[in-house]
C-alpha cells in the first residue's frame, strides 16, 4: 500500500511556517504518513514566524526589491540575524544588489526577527 498521494493536486513553494500550518490541519483530520510526520517536526523545530507574516515579507521583498522566489523563500525561512547575512544569502541572485538596497531589505525583516526572538 503506497502512502503517497495518487496525483498532484496543486504544486506552488511554501514557506516552512505555511507548511507547518498545513500539516497540522492534516494531522488533526486523519494519521500523518511518516514521511508528513518528518516533515511536520521538522517544521516546528525551524518555523519562526507566523504563516501570514512569511507571506508579508514574500511580498515586500518580492515587490520591492524584484527578487528570485528562491531567495525571497530562503529569507522568510532563515531570517537572517544581520545584514551581513542577508547578503551570504543573497549571492546567488542574478542582480547585484547594493548595500543600501541590503540594508533596506533587513529593515523589513527586522521586526520579525525581533519577534521571534521575544517569543524564544
Amino acid at each position: 500500500m503506497s502512502l503517497l498521494p495518487k496525483e498532484v493536486l496543486d504544486k506552488k513553494p511554501l514557506t516552512i511556517s505555511e507548511a507547518m500550518k498545513i500539516l497540522q490541519e492534516r494531522s488533526e483530520e486523519s494519521e500523518l504518513s511518516y514521511w508528513q510526520r518528518v516533515a511536520f517536526e521538522h517544521a516546528m523545530q525551524n518555523a519562526r514566524i507566523e504563516p501570514e507574516e512569511s507571506r508579508e515579507i514574500l511580498g515586500k521583498l518580492r515587490k520591492q526589491f524584484d527578487l528570485t522566489e528562491l531567495s525571497a523563500f530562503t529569507i522568510a525561512n532563515i531570517l537572517p540575524p544581520s545584514p551581513e547575512e542577508l547578503k551570504d544569502l543573497l549571492q546567488k541572485e542574478p542582480k547585484m544588489l547594493t548595500e543600501t538596497e541590503i540594508n533596506k531589505m533587513f529593515d523589513i525583516i527586522k521586526p520579525y526577527i525581533e519577534k521571534f526572538q521575544k517569543e524564544k
